[in-house]
């Protein structure tokens, strides 16, 4: 039967036994470092910060030769790689830390050091496994794993400038969760806000399109690298945003506090603002931007609560029936976007 204990070590224990050759990080079973600078530095500043991280799984061996036991990462070898070449000032962080952005380990402050150090890494240690032990126990956990979701896999594929955008902004707008409740917390847990986040900034760079988990994760891949004019980008999203949550609040109620209608709310309010381009939208569904417009709190609110109540209720107003029936539809596809992009557009410049 195998044995495993469930314990904690410290950072500079694992430097300890690194520095004296106990600590073997490559074991055959493990892939070899792959993190990018983004990733690695979201680690550290994750333990700057004193949040936790996964657990570690570890097995002992006996040298031999040394007679010395040999602790073996089977899991969590990337992990432990970023960890211990930040403690060897191998590299510095980057802006995805926006407190500690450029600092190495030795320009932390004597205090910082001494958190780092003392930070606990969770341990599950595998007595006296085998290889067929170790591929055993890994079955078994990932027989009992929930199986990702499409924001879940990109999270965990992609690390350039469009994710880690994502990340900061849902971070930055994290009212929009509490007050208006967008998302439970079930869904948020599963990453649900990346995508909504996602699809907000791909409006501003891609106009009102088709959607879809697919579409959403090409996109992903398209602007890896590098979102272009990305400060103009930011600006946009975080304008659109204010205006909602600072002279909208009211109207984000009811079938609006949904994703696929506060998304089309977010695009009219986009493009009021500062303009979004033409995407997929055809004909009179969209005009281009000319100015920043001023938007009426009061007559926007009563437009868009109007639309809240057709497609909770129902209309008799024969000019709403085209919008009721797509909002019922499947909307992330074009076909519906097309149709309420310009009803929600009309509504937030309702009195202008």
């Amino acid at each position: 039967m195998l044995n495993t204990n469930l314990e904690q070590y410290t950072i500079a224990d694992f430097i300890d036994w690194h520095s004296q050759g106990r600590l073997t990080l490559n074991p055959h079973f493990q892939r070899n470092s792959v993190w990018t600078p983004a990733a690695r530095t979201y680690l550290i500043d994750t333990i700057l910060n004193d949040f936790p991280i996964p657990k570690i799984y570890i097995r002992s061996k006996i040298d031999l030769a040394t007679k010395k036991s040999i602790r073996e990462v089977v899991d969590g070898q990337q992990r432990l790689r970023t960890i211990l070449d930040f403690a060897a000032d191998k590299f510095a962080l980057t802006k995805r830390s926006d407190t500690f952005v450029g600092s190495k380990y030795s320009t932390l402050s004597e205090d910082l050091q001494g958190q780092f150090l003392r930070y606990n890494l969770s341990v599950d240690h595998l007595m006296g496994a085998t290889d067929s032990d170790v591929l055993e126990v890994f079955a078994r956990l990932n027989s009992y794993g929930v199986k990702l979701n499409a924001a879940e896999r990109r999270h965990a594929e992609f690390q350039g400038d469009f994710k880690w955008t994502v990340i900061a902004q849902s971070k930055k707008w994290d009212k929009i969760w509490s007050d208006f409740g967008l998302l439970t917390t079930t869904r948020r847990l599963r990453m649900e806000d990346y995508s909504l986040i996602a699809e907000c900034m791909l409006i501003l760079l891609d106009g009102v399109s088709d959607g879809g988990q697919d579409i959403i994760t090409k996109r992903y891949k398209h602007y890896d690298s590098a979102i272009p004019e990305k400060e103009k980008v930011i600006e946009a999203f975080d304008d659109a945003m204010e205006v909602i949550t600072e002279n909208l609040p009211e109207a984000v109620v009811g079938p609006i506090a949904n994703p696929p209608h506060f998304l089309m709310l977010f695009a009219a309010v986009a493009h009021a603002r500062s303009g979004i381009p033409k995407g997929q939208l055809i004909g009179d569904q969209w005009a281009p931007h000319t100015k920043k417009l001023k938007i009426s709190a009061d007559a926007a609110t009563s437009a868009l609560l109007s639309l809240a109540e057709a497609i909770e209720y129902g209309t008799e107003n024969e000019d709403l029936e085209p919008f009721v029936e797509a909002s019922v539809s499947t909307t992330h596809r074009i076909a519906s976007r097309r149709v309420r992009f310009p009803f929600y557009y009309a509504a937030v410049t309702a009195a202008v």
